[in-house]
């Protein structure tokens, strides 16, 4: 049995020049530290793809700098798809103008593939066999075909869509690991998604299809902090998923600005219920609301502007 993986799995990689306003470390030293540890990760398995299910930057309009900076940086080879954050109004009609499309032009097939609703067949090195690799962009999602391919030993699905591990959440966005192998699996051994910065792994019922959402590879926002970034590597001839953490820093996370915040909103609840338990509701909203121009200092030019409009209110009543 073959020790090497087929394949590593990532998502969401948002490299960017722009530091996120919660962390205090070095980020782009940071962001090249994970990039070379999964170079190493493919080197120390026969230098195997690493598939990437989007978003590889964070805005699509990367600086040169960052264009150039990625381009020397990226590990190799890596096949991935465009993500939201990758195509001007998350549309691929714009693909051509985003520093993907960029990339993509300068990089030999060899060192990256973007694929745009296609099919591509490389070989599983670990074990001779053919793979199937489809990609499909985040508009395209009711599109995806039936592989036309003989002789593929195994298939995978890259697909930038938001999927949550049990449940969507209350307000109704995305759709559910299951829905997805219910609706895919049968046609695809893998399904590799992006777009969730949290990460999980659910497989079919038959035990034949894994889902791998990998999460964001980088910790951007300070409710973060204490999660573990990581990538999947993937063995197709023993249907496993084996789980690698990215190297992390401790501390690299500063919250001042979200107590800012919450102090703000605190004054802000407070405030209004002053004016709930000095509202009186046994007078007019007239009265009340001199009483609060009364107490309370309210600029000049505001207070005749509110009269204005009540009065223009109540000519058109």
């Amino acid at each position: 049995m073959s020790r090497s993986a087929t394949a590593i799995l990532v998502s969401d990689l948002h490299l960017s020049d722009t530091t996120p306003i919660s962390r205090v470390d070095n980020y782009i030293e940071a962001q090249a530290k994970k990039l070379a540890f999964l170079q190493t990760l493919s080197q120390k398995n026969q230098n195997c793809p690493i598939l990437c299910a989007g978003d590889v930057f964070h805005r699509w309009r990367a600086s040169p700098w960052l264009c150039a900076w990625t381009y020397t940086n990226l590990p190799q080879p890596m096949i991935t798809i465009p993500g939201n954050h990758d195509l001007p109004m998350h549309s691929m009609v714009q693909y051509d103008r985003s520093a993907l499309a960029l990339l993509e032009t300068v990089c030999t097939a060899s060192r990256l593939r973007v694929l745009k609703n296609e099919e591509i067949v490389i070989p599983d090195l670990s074990t001779q066999e053919n793979i199937s690799i489809m990609g499909i962009v985040p508009e395209d999602t009711q599109n995806i075909f039936s592989s036309s391919h003989l002789g593929v030993r195994y298939r995978i699905l890259l697909l930038h869509t938001l999927v949550w591990e049990v449940g969507k959440p209350t307000w109704g966005e995305g759709t559910t690991a299951q829905d997805i192998l219910d609706k895919y699996g049968e046609q695809f051994d893998l399904i590799v998604t992006g777009d969730n910065h949290e990460s999980f792994v659910v497989q079919s019922e038959n035990e034949h299809t894994w889902l791998v959402n990998p999460g964001s590879m980088m910790r951007i926002t300070a409710d973060q902090a204490e999660d573990q970034p990581r990538c999947f590597l993937y063995y197709a001839s023993r249907n496993q998923i084996v789980s690698v953490d990215f190297p992390i820093e401790k501390d690299v996370h500063n919250r001042t600005h979200l107590d800012a915040i919450q102090e703000r909103d605190s004054r802000i609840e407070a405030y209004i219920e002053h004016m709930k338990e000095n509202w009186d509701v046994s007078v007019n909203f007239e009265e009340n609301l001199r009483s609060f121009f009364a107490g309370n200092h309210v600029p000049r030019n505001l207070q005749t502007l509110i009269w204005k409009h009540m009065e223009k209110e109540m000519e058109d009543e």
